[in-house]
This record gives structure tokens, sequence and C-alpha cells, in this order.
């Protein structure tokens, strides 16, 4: 007996705990236009009204409806269970209906009718487990005027981030409200922190300055000088050797063809009406060194940087490196655009409405919904 209780007592503890974490569903968590999108989704009700009347108050995750390709999973309450789905359909504009089969006696046959709002929101959802039973209708929570403005603030309205150019993404941070993979469709909560923030890095590459010498070579100046002294002196030695063995006169020094009695030009007045050798050759002034400037290098790399909130509560960042993207037309219902990113784990698709805004994100096997989607 003491076992019995002891077991009873562990089994209400870890039904409180299990409660404790799971949240209720909201009414505005997410739009749904086809029956088919219900596929993976768990409804978390917190209110209950039976067809006599009466009504009452549910805990987070004291009643639940799991709803898989396969089976709609009832968690809790008198109505627990595990039912094989028929079929599922759209009803009308207004109802979505899944039919089901009990496991035990397939003749016994249910449904559950979930009931949409004017913005195709879920509002409730009628639950019968057979002909037999009367129908419970469960009804969806509604966010507090806070809360509501909390997730405004936080969380990313499908109308809010609009690329109209592709270069707009850089710097900019997406926050889905709605996740979606094969198996579930969950509702995500400001604690989960969930993001993606596109990121652009430059890098300038500089190289060194290089002097470069335009002219290398100067001429020898002095050198040119000497050779023009030496070249004076033994001219006029010859002169002196013509004086003093034939005493000529003036007349008779050739090209010179002086007159008698007409002095001879002094040395300076000589050297200006011939130019010596060293005033023959130009002199070139060295040229000074300049420096060849080269512009700057811009390097850039684009990267995506997931984070989200483990269940320990710590803080991860997984980076993606993009290589290349392009847009393209996008057959999707809620998109019209799609920009497909190249990156070292495949691909990430952004899709954008026919306003430009950013409406889903695919990743892998999830999906990314924006709030209000």
């Amino acid at each position: 007996m003491k076992i019995t209780n002891l077991l009873f007592f562990f089994l209400c503890l870890s039904f409180m705990a299990v409660a404790q974490q799971t949240q209720y569903t909201y009414v505005t968590d997410r739009q749904f236009y086809q029956a088919e999108e219900l596929y993976g989704y768990t409804l978390v009700p917190n209110e209950w009204e039976d067809a006599s009347g009466s009504h009452g108050k549910l805990h987070p995750g004291e009643v639940t409806f799991s709803i898989t390709r396969a089976y709609l999973v009832v968690q809790g309450g008198d109505v627990a269970g595990s039912y094989g789905i028929n079929r599922i359909e759209r009803e009308n504009g207004r109802v979505l209906r899944i039919h089901t089969l009990d496991s035990k006696d397939p003749s016994k046959q249910g449904s559950l009718k979930v009931i949409l709002d004017d913005n195709k929101n879920i509002d409730a959802y009628i639950f019968r487990r057979s002909r037999n039973h009367d129908e419970v209708i469960y009804y969806q929570a509604g966010l507090s005027k806070t809360q509501k403005q909390k997730d405004r603030d936080f969380f990313t309205d499908k109308n809010e981030l609009v690329f109209s150019d592709d270069t707009e993404i850089w710097g900019s941070t997406v926050r889905p409200h709605f996740v979606l993979t094969r198996s579930k469709s969950n509702r995500l909560y400001i604690k989960d922190d969930v993001s993606m923030e596109f990121i652009e890095d430059v890098e300038i590459k500089t190289k060194p300055v290089k002097e470069e010498i335009i002219a290398k070579k100067t001429p020898k100046k002095k050198q040119k000088e000497e050779v023009a002294v030496v070249e004076e002196e033994l001219f006029e030695d010859e002169l002196d050797d013509l004086e003093d063995d034939n005493e000529t006169t003036g007349a008779d020094l050739g090209f010179f063809r002086m007159a008698d009695g007409e002095e001879a030009p002094e040395d300076e007045e000589f050297e200006d009406e011939f130019d010596t050798p060293a005033d023959a050759m130009p002199v070139k002034t060295p040229k000074a060194k300049q420096k060849k400037e080269k512009a700057p290098k811009e390097k850039r790399s684009y990267s995506m940087v997931l984070r989200y909130n483990e269940e320990a509560g710590n803080l991860k960042e997984e980076v993606y490196t993009i290589r290349k993207w392009k847009r393209t037309t996008s057959g999707n219902r809620e998109s019209k655009y799609a920009i497909v990113m190249d990156t070292n784990i495949g691909e990430i698709t952004i899709y954008l409405n026919d306003k430009n805004a950013v409406s889903m994100l695919e990743m892998g096997d999830s999906r990314y919904l924006m709030r209000g989607y």
C-alpha cells in the first residue's frame, strides 16, 4: 500500500513538472489556411465546456491535443487516448475537421473540429470521442495586453522586415515566432531567444608604400671638368712651341688670321666664342624619389549567426558561412519571392511576400514563421 502511494506521489510530481514547463497555446499564435497545417501542432487549451453547460479552467498542460499524420494523441482528463486519423479536411472557411477512429474499435468514429476566427487564428476546438459521446468544447487562451506588447516588441512581424534590395539583408536580425518541423509545430517564446543575424564583414587590406626611383644615374660633372682642364693645358703648350720656333706674326698663325697689331682675345672672350668640352655636354639634374601608393583592397565575407537558449538556459551560437545568394520567384502561398543562400550547411531560404517583407525562413528541415503568419 505504501509503495502504491509512493508511486502515485512521484507520478503526480512528474505531471506537475511537465505542466509547469508547458505553456498555453494562444489565439494569436498562428494563422491556419489549410487543414494540413495542423500536422505537428499541439493544442494546449485553458478552458473547457461540455454540453450540459458545465465549464472550468485548465492548468497549462493539463489537457493537450497533439496532431500527427497518423494519430490524434489526447493527454489528460477523461478523453485521454490515442485516436487514429482517418482524414483531415477543410470543412468551410471557419472549420478545419480531423476525422478519427478509435484504435480499439474502428466503428467508433469521432472528430476534432478546429474553429477559426476572422483572422484564421484558432479560437476553439470541439472534441467528440465517438458518436456515443457528447462534444466537449476547449478554448484557446488569449494574451494579455502587456504580453501582446512584449511579443510585438520582441518578435518579427510578417510585414515588418522589408528587403526590397538584397543588400538590405546585411545587418538585420530575424526573430521568428513559430517553428515547423516534420514532426512538430511549436510556438516560440521570448525565453527561447531564437534569432538569426545576417552579418557582412568588410576587411580592408593595404600594401606598404614602395619608393620608386625615377632617375637612378646622375652625371659625373667633376670628371668632365677635369677632362676639359687637361685639354686646355695641352692646347696652350702647342701654342708656346709655335711662338718659340718661328716667332711668326699674328698674320701667319693659320686659322687665327689676326691682322698686324691686333691683340689676341683674352681667355674669357675666347671661351665665350667656343664651348669647352665640359660645357658642351648637358648637365642632368637628378630627379627625386617618388612614392607610388596603391589603392586599398576590400574583402567582403558574409555569414548568418543562429542564436537560441538551450534547455539548460545557456545561450548557444551557431555561425554559418554564406558563399553566395540569389533571388527567385516562389510558388509558396504566402511568399512571392525567395532569397536562396548557399552556405556551409546547405541552403538557407528567406521567403518574402508581395511587399518584400520576410514571412518565413527555411533552414534544413525547419521552417521559421514570423509573427502573424
